[in-house]
């Protein structure tokens, strides 16, 4: 072999393994991003015992997985609009639809929410919304949001009013994302669920480009996984790492003020529309004397600590909330013999229908 046909074939085979070290990450997560949604498809849920009359379960969980987030300014984030055969978003403000059927436009209801008023667990039909558009007979709007606090809610409830809306009768339901979001340890009572996200991709460093440093990007990224596996950082005991509202309560304290205190600037606002507000802090699984399976309970097992962080900021909410009559508790509410939870906190149809006839009460009366 002559020297030049030696060089060609050097270079060649140095392309070679170069592009397949190069591709290598981008091809791998590739595969594992197909390959996690396939296993997320198989949502153990779906399989509850409280989804025993229906065949939609298994479809609605599959679904969940398939919805996009898309940015929004100062509330963070909504979902994107999406067609399915038990959710259905779409509209201005990416709501998840309501059913009101039978139901005038008269009164107009608006409720907020995180993941549980949203209806995780639940078709289009069987959301607190729906549920409580076909007991009270008023037309009912789902503003809730996976993930939302009460001052992402107070955040939207401000823009739909600057936006013309008129509600007669405001929800706020509450409690769950403001204390599994905000105990958590690197963020705040001020915190919202994608903080830390965001603020990575901010902080990203990114060489530019056009430089070569741009193009070597995927071989550092290689080394890093590749030292990752080879050296992995120990894991944490418990999942206390993960929270700190009872070790900092102070922190438990401020979370519970922020939350009563974006209900109250809410009240305020929707009142000086000429509505009414009703602030309701929402039941967890943790409270609540209920048929729980044995596949639930492995899920609260993932973060034994999270129990103690509830039992620290939902006494105090309770506390404050007690001083107004417009904001009430229904931590009780689902004392039944029933399997209403699918999680700690998100509810079959039943459940959701529960809550919405306590709601009624307090938004009726």
């Amino acid at each position: 072999m002559s020297k030049w046909k030696l060089i060609a074939v050097n270079l060649i085979v140095t392309f070679v393994l170069f592009n397949l070290v190069y591709w290598s990450l981008p091809t791998w997560r590739l595969l594992r991003n197909i390959f996690v949604s396939t296993q997320l498809e198989d949502d153990s849920r779906a399989r509850l015992p409280n989804y025993a009359n229906v065949t939609w379960a298994t479809q609605h969980y599959r679904e969940l997985y398939q919805i996009k987030l898309g940015y929004k300014s100062f509330i963070g984030w909504r979902q994107k609009s999406f067609r399915g055969g038990t959710i259905n978003i779409g509209g201005p403000y990416g709501q998840r639809w309501t059913i009101n059927n039978g139901t005038g436009q008269s009164k107009k209801v608006y409720f907020f929410g995180g993941s549980a008023m949203w209806g995780i667990g639940a078709r289009d039909d069987g959301t607190i919304p729906s549920e409580f558009a076909a007991a009270a007979g008023f037309w009912s709007e789902n503003f809730g949001e996976n993930g939302y606090t009460a001052h992402q809610s107070l955040m939207l409830l401000v823009q739909l009013l600057q936006d013309g809306h008129r509600p007669d009768i405001v929800v706020f339901y509450d409690g769950a994302n403001d204390v599994y979001v905000k105990c958590r340890t690197g963020l705040t009572p001020n915190s919202h669920d994608l903080e830390a996200r965001i603020d990575r991709l901010l902080s990203d460093t990114s060489p530019p480009a056009t430089s070569f440093a741009h193009y070597f990007a995927p071989l550092w990224q290689f080394a890093q996984q590749i030292k990752s596996i080879a050296f992995p950082a120990s894991a944490p005991a418990t999942s206390a790492a993960f929270f700190d509202c009872v070790s900092k309560p102070e922190k438990a304290a401020k979370i519970a003020e922020n939350l009563v205190g974006d209900w109250q600037m809410a009240k305020r606002l929707v009142e000086s529309y000429g509505g009414r507000f009703v602030g309701v802090l929402q039941p967890v699984l943790y409270f609540s004397r209920t048929r729980l399976h044995q596949s639930v309970l492995d899920h609260l097992a993932d973060f034994p600590d999270m129990r103690a962080q509830f039992e620290a900021v939902y006494p105090l909410v309770e506390r404050r909330i007690a001083e107004d009559d417009g904001f009430h508790s229904l931590v009780r509410a689902l004392d039944i013999d029933e399997y209403v939870y699918v999680d700690f906190c998100h509810l079959s149809p039943n459940g959701n229908r529960l809550v919405a006839a306590e709601i009624a009460k307090f938004a009726l009366r």
